[in-house]
């Protein structure tokens, strides 16, 4: 709530970074660049959460009895059929968060959108209300992509593998080094 309180009288702890709104993407984007109409979400305009370290994501999803453990450069968290990665590091929020979910197409990407929203929360995205309403809009498809804020949303289905599931991947645009696995 320390944040809450701070985002009144400036942006320091919200993440939010003016060059980043109307640069143009080289994905095929969604024009949601912070206005409150392009969200479907009922539950009116949400809290802006602080960015949180991975170490501190990884520490939120241990806490709802996540099983989490380190395969390389990611932490993967999981609980059933649903798991997050998150890419390890020093940057000041994961440079890579991605939510899968396991089954066949139509029944991960349901899967995947009831988890997106917690997942979302415990990891501090913003803005996650209208990556979750995007993500519900993308059942049916193999693959999309488009921009939120300050991140690079990625839809995607692994039907013909010996793993079927849906993947929501984000990237950080802000990061400038050592932004991914090696």
């Amino acid at each position: 709530m320390a944040c809450a309180a701070l985002v009144v009288g400036t942006t320091s702890c919200s993440g939010d970074k003016p060059e980043s709104d109307g640069s143009p993407s080289t994905s095929a984007s969604t024009s949601t660049s912070g206005t409150p109409a392009a969200s479907n979400s009922s539950s009116g305009p949400e809290e802006t959460l602080p960015d949180l370290t991975a170490a501190q994501v990884v520490a939120a999803f241990t806490g709802k009895q996540y099983k989490c453990s380190t395969d390389e450069a990611y932490e993967t968290c999981s609980s059933g059929l649903r798991s997050v990665q998150v890419l390890i590091g020093t940057h000041p929020r994961p440079p890579v968060i991605s939510l899968q979910a396991a089954g066949p197409a139509t029944e991960s990407t349901t899967r995947l959108a009831e988890f997106a929203p917690e997942a979302l929360e415990l990891a501090h995205v913003n803005p996650r209300g209208q990556i979750v309403d995007w993500l519900k809009q993308q059942s049916g498809k193999a693959s999309a992509q488009t921009t939120f804020g300050d991140w690079n949303v990625e839809f995607s289905t692994e039907a013909d593998s010996e793993a079927p599931g849906t993947i929501l991947t984000l990237t950080d645009k802000l990061c400038k080094a050592n932004c991914g696995a090696e």
